[in-house]
């Protein structure tokens, strides 16, 4: 897995959601929680391709 485009997918959520919680008007925030989905979206594929790979192989040997 790469560490590094996981933790930047999960801080840029992150930051997301805390700017749409500070965000002054309704259409603003609206922006700032569709980005904030999108790059948990992308942490959850990131960590979901890691996965698939760790995987063992049944059945071999």
């Amino acid at each position: 897995m790469n560490e590094q485009n996981l933790e930047y997918y999960e801080r840029r959520a992150r930051e997301e959601a805390a700017a749409a919680a500070q965000s002054p008007s309704a259409g603003v925030a609206s922006a700032h929680r569709l980005l904030a989905i999108e790059y948990a979206a992308q942490a959850r594929e990131v960590r979901s391709r890691a996965q698939i790979r760790a995987k063992p192989t049944e059945g071999r040997g």
